[in-house]
């Protein structure tokens, strides 16, 4: 199943469907929904085995298999949604962005629009290299292990399950400095709402973050780029990102794309543009929105 918060004008087509990001979850759109809802029919969806939906065994061995994982499933959430004669706003960020994107790749007849917001895997492995492999270095002998851990499945959820308490910990800590850095920040409730929401998603037993490997490289560079398959899109597309993401928009002002395309960058904000900046964010996919209605 496919956890849904849903919401916000019954009948308003199109419906908006915002789909989060690696280690995320819908509780990250908190910020956004309220607004949104006013104006918008809206459903914030968690990709299959992650977030609090649920988490079957991954078995996936290849790039396109784990990228079935979560299409398929969406496909079969949309028919069940009800939204079988309707097109949809898709929103999707950071790896949720690339899978968002693949999803209007297989099924355009779906989506009004693709929104991608700091998308991962824009680009290709290819350029980021191994900087540590002319000389012996200690830095260069962890870029080896942390590389051999990637390759091997090790994820951020399987280190703080191994953990145990210390994990907890650790994602409190991240929490309590990740999101104070652009924008609003958090207040200290939020903090605390959000360390417990955030370690309890990681902390759940893993299931889609064993994609991880299989779509992206370390650094978020994708084995199989957009930037190679966006010139087949056949649904327009707008990007928005954070002034200071470390996805960098660049990449998206050249993709060949076949139909519109636009760029959107928020001042102040970072990764988690949606959370540094809610009002300018909410705004900006209302301008995407709006024409539709």
């Amino acid at each position: 199943f496919l956890h849904t918060l849903s919401g916000g004008q019954q009948g308003v087509d199109p419906p908006v469907v915002m789909m989060p990001g690696y280690g995320a979850g819908v509780g990250f759109y908190y910020r956004n929904f309220p607004s949104l809802a006013q104006r918008l029919r809206l459903f914030a969806v968690d990709w299959l085995g992650t977030g609090l939906s649920g988490r079957p065994a991954f078995r996936a061995k290849g790039r396109e298999d784990a990228e079935d994982f979560f299409i398929n499933s969406l496909v079969t959430w949309r028919r069940a949604a009800g939204l079988e004669g309707s097109k949809m706003i898709l929103v999707g960020h950071s790896l949720g962005g690339y899978l968002a994107a693949t999803y209007a790749l297989r099924h355009p007849e779906h989506v009004q629009h693709l929104v991608l917001v700091c998308p991962a895997g824009f680009a290709g492995d290819t350029a980021m290299g191994n900087p540590f492999h002319t000389t012996w270095t200690w830095r260069g002998q962890l870029f080896k292990v942390f590389m051999r851990g990637w390759e091997a499945g090790i994820t951020p959820g399987s280190i703080i399950r191994g953990l145990g308490p210390w994990g907890q910990s650790l994602v409190y800590k991240y929490v309590a400095n990740r999101f104070s850095h652009h924008g609003e920040g958090l207040s200290e409730r939020e903090i605390e709402v959000f360390k417990q929401y955030f370690y309890h998603i990681a902390a759940a037993p893993g299931s889609g973050e064993f994609a991880l490997r299989h779509l992206l490289a370390p650094g978020a560079w994708a084995h199989s780029p957009l930037e190679e398959r966006l010139h087949e899109l056949k649904v327009p597309v707008t990007f928005i990102y954070g002034k200071h993401d470390w996805m960098r928009p660049e990449h998206a002002r050249a993709p060949r794309a076949a139909h519109d395309l636009s760029v959107e960058i928020i001042d102040d904000a970072g990764h988690f543009v949606f959370l540094d900046q809610p009002e300018l964010f909410d705004k900006a996919l209302m301008s995407v929105v709006a024409p539709y209605l």
